[in-house]
């Protein structure tokens, strides 16, 4: 038995641990552990140790192995996934193991790079541009012709590879691209693009390996792609049906292909298109072939890559013993629903599950999780892999699979179902963004590549914004400027042609869109419509009037009209800004003495306020109730009950929120939003809606709504424990895209958040905040100001002195958690003067 370390398996690098440990072998594990890079349970479970480390920092993980190789000698360490195989081969050559040379690696991952090594050796491949500024694409599209291929260096599984038929689709598929951000597995790619000519032809792939500078095929696979512009792979049949002569060249054209890279030994993975010129070459990895391709060798012909891989890397003979023979032909089909968004539960038709020629059937996006959109691998659902003595016989078997395996849509009571619809072509939004953050980044929301999309911004809020694929990014001083805010887009207008719709996702950019809107003739709501979700008083003037309860309230202008609600109403009561937002400027005095020092600050000299209002101060709990209406039906809502309020964290002390459990006060919660909704026409919004359970009486109060996400925690907790975007949510539904929305289960997990206020004495400088992630389990995620953050008092909800989020089985253990968080919290600081910041 021997040591060997497997570098971030992924798609076969996970069966290669268990095939390594049926071996015998000793298998350590050097993963990330998190999203992408989190090696399933069953096959964690065949590794004799792992360990975890930052597998996209090099250094790291190099540190890591020769660490692990002194204390016990690793006899081999192997390439888990293409993206790792320049890592395992220099971390090889380090410990002088068998592995790759750095030249011939890089060869094989960065597909200009193979480009020029095969020109240079003569071999016949598609004509190519390395394009790395948007300028050189015109050029490049030119050289190489239309229709071409547009794809990224360093990817994998056909991720963004796309076919354009023109200059302006290949500019899309460009920008797409250079918009991909941290990329797959969270590995930046390189910031350069190649542009192909376009091969017609079948596509194949040619499995083998090589040892001792000999190349050995095994195998040549028939590829099945999905329709074009992508080129998702969605069955292989093993072996191909081709000519032996063409066969024969096809081998020859591949071993070639590979001794002209370098490859000095292990599995390679080859795929090639029959060209009217004879074979040409896609690209070739050094790695094992991902879709299960190995497993199908070894059900159609006997042969073992995984430990052929395994042999090749640790210097052994490739080829212990002769293949154990097979059916003769395998194959696997891949399951795709573009209709579907999610899928509830995969049905098979129980004549399949008896059908012999089929071997297996599995999932591969799990029920409920989100399906990503087509063009790459990750949209396949599921598979089904069959074998036998024919190739008509394979293939028919897997027909059966396509029509036999159901993937029924999420209808349960606890999710709405809309039909799933692909956005159309030519809309061109308006954006109006002053966010700094990553619910700025709106590629992750609206496909640019689809969309034309323009934005109005400060230069605060520039930094998410992706110049590559925006229309134009234009910058304003301020964006409460009306009139230069409405010049610069009347001057895009005039640029880039008119608007289909002005997106505006802040609360405080709500009136600013329905002017833009009216001023530009862009469809949508208008200044009166947002009127009744911003001027608190016509609010609940509104929702008054559709019989539900509300608090007394009234319009003021003057310091005279504020002490008369207070003689009319009593203390305390609430006096605020009819549109503001974050409990910005609201103020409970007590008595006459509090409420005196607060018209001193907030009236005029001559006693006149600025559009406040005063309301009745209500004795009960206040809760938050986070959904999205769309088509004037309420498609998901979850309400939260809150410890403290959003005003006593502005003013010092901790808040926090926890999901409600109680099916019953949902009930309540629910036929009491949907009538809110109606009084206040809110047919198509992500809302935030707060209101009161009041103390002793138990009725439902309405304080407030907002027409846009939640602020806060609200959005992270929604995403990460509900498994719904809240922002991404308020583009599709502003823009009229149907889609699934999971309705809450308020039987299933619960969820809740706890943000601490910043110092009493601002500004501050923070020296040391305590992590709490250890001491109370139920605490998924913190965020923690880091060392020498200043905190000014104008954070808000965003800059706190400290945010933990919670998930448990019920309100009551998250909310006990939550207090334990308050008593174990610990934060260093000091006045900001002290430390001459």
């Amino acid at each position: 038995m021997v040591r060997i370390a497997i570098v971030e398996p992924r798609s076969a690098g996970h069966r290669l641990i268990d095939r390594g440990a049926e071996l015998g072998h000793e298998v350590v594990v050097v993963t990330a552990g998190h999203g992408e890079r989190r090696v399933p349970d069953a096959h964690l479970a065949h590794a004799a140790l792992v360990e975890t480390v930052d597998t996209n920092d090099d250094a790291a993980t190099l540190a890591l192995l020769r660490g692990l190789h002194a204390r016990a000698p690793l006899a081999a360490v192997v390439p888990g996934f293409e993206h790792y195989v320049p890592l395992a081969a220099a971390a090889a050559a380090e410990l002088g193991l068998p592995g790759l040379t750095a030249r011939t690696a890089v060869a094989l991952r960065h597909k200009h790079v193979m480009r020029e090594v095969l020109r240079a050796h003569g071999i016949d491949q598609p004509g190519h541009v390395l394009v790395a500024e948007e300028e050189q694409l015109a050029s490049a599209v030119a050289a190489v012709g239309l229709p071409c291929v547009v794809k990224p260096v360093d990817q994998s599984g056909s991720l963004h590879v796309c076919k354009a038929a023109t200059a302006a689709e290949a500019l899309a598929a460009f920008r797409r691209i250079r918009g991909y951000g941290a990329g797959y597995l969270d590995r930046a790619g390189l910031p350069l693009v190649l542009v192909e000519e376009y091969v017609a032809g079948p596509e194949f792939s040619v499995e083998g390996y090589v040892e001792d500078g000999r190349v050995t095929v095994l195998g040549i696979t028939e590829k099945q792609l999905g329709p074009e512009p992508w080129f998702v792979e969605v069955g292989h049949l093993v072996p191909a049906r081709l000519e032996p002569s063409v066969a024969a060249g096809v081998e020859e054209y591949t071993r070639r292909t590979v001794t002209a890279l370098g490859l000095e030994l292990g599995p390679f993975h080859a795929e090639l298109r029959l060209s009217a010129r004879g074979p040409l070459l896609m690209e070739v990895a050094a790695r094992l072939p991902g879709d299960r391709i190995p497993d199908l060798l070894r059900l159609a012909h006997g042969i073992d890559l995984y430990e052929i891989t395994l042999r090749c890397h640790l210097g052994l003979p490739a080829a212990p013993r002769p293949p154990a023979g097979g059916t003769g032909h395998a194959g696997i089909r891949f399951l795709l629903r573009p209709d579907l968004d999610r899928y509830r539960a995969m049905v098979v038709d129980p004549v399949l599950r008896a059908d012999a020629r089929i071997r297996e059937i599995g999932v591969l996006i799990e029920p409920g999780a989100p399906i990503p959109p087509r063009g790459s691998s990750s949209s396949r659902l599921g598979y089904a892999i069959a074998a036998g003595p024919g190739r008509d016989e394979t293939a028919a078997a897997l027909d059966a699979a396509e029509r036999g395996v159901r993937f029924t849509p999420p209808s349960s009571p606890a999710t709405t179902t809309a039909p799933r619809t692909e956005p159309p072509m030519g809309r061109h939004v308006l954006i109006l963004n002053r966010w700094n953050n990553r619910f700025a980044e709106y590629h992750r929301y609206l496909d640019h590549r689809v969309d034309r999309v323009s934005y109005l911004t400060t230069a605060a809020g520039r930094g998410p914004l992706d110049a590559a694929l925006a229309e134009e990014i234009r910058e304003v001083a301020d964006l409460a400027d009306r009139a230069e805010v409405i010049a610069a887009a009347a001057e895009l207008v005039a640029a880039h042609g008119p608007f289909t719709h002005v997106l505006a996702l802040s609360e405080f950019d709500l009136e600013l869109g329905a002017e833009l809107r009216e001023a530009l003739g862009v469809p949508g709501k208008g200044s009166a419509e947002v009127r009744l979700v911003r001027d608190k008083v016509v609010m609940k003037a509104a929702v008054a009037a559709a019989g539900l309860r509300v608090p007394a309230n009234r319009a003021v202008a003057s310091a005279d009209e504020v002490r008369a609600f207070a003689t009319e109403h009593g203390f305390p009561f609430v006096l605020k800004p009819r549109a503001g937002a974050d409990s910005q400027g609201v103020h409970i005095p007590a008595d006459a003495a509090a409420l005196d020092a607060v018209l001193a600050r907030e009236a005029a000299d001559d006693g006149t306020l600025t559009d406040q209002q005063c309301e009745e101060f209500v004795d009960g709990t206040l809760y938050q109730v986070d959904g999205v209406v769309s088509g004037g039906v309420l498609r998901t809502v979850r309400s939260w009950r809150c410890l403290g309020s959003c005003l006593d964290f502005a003013v010092g002390s901790p808040f926090g929120s926890v999901a409600n459990d109680d099916p019953a006060f949902e009930a309540r919660v629910v036929e009491f939003t949907e009538g809110v909704l109606a009084a206040l026409q809110l047919t198509d919004e992500v809302f935030h809606l707060e209101i009161f359970r009041t103390a002793g009486t138990d009725e439902l109060v309405f304080l407030e709504i907002g027409a846009r996400a939640g602020g806060g925690q609200v959005r992270f907790v929604w995403e990460e424990v509900y498994g719904l975007d809240l922002i991404e949510a308020s583009v599709h539904v502003q823009l009229g895209v149907e889609r699934e929305y999971p309705r809450a289960d308020v039987g299933g997990e619960v969820a809740g958040y706890l943000m601490m206020p910043e110092p009493p004495v601002r500004p501050a400088v923070v020296h040391r905040v305590a992590p709490l992630g250890g001491a109370v389990p139920e605490i998924y995620a913190e965020a923690l100001p880091p060392a020498g953050t200043v905190l000014d008092g104008n954070g808000g909800a965003v800059h706190t002195a400290g945010a933990f989020r919670f998930r448990a089985g019920t309100s009551a253990q998250v909310q006990s958690a939550i207090e334990t968080a308050v008593k174990l919290y610990e934060i260093d600081w000091s006045p900001a003067e002290a430390t001459g910041v």
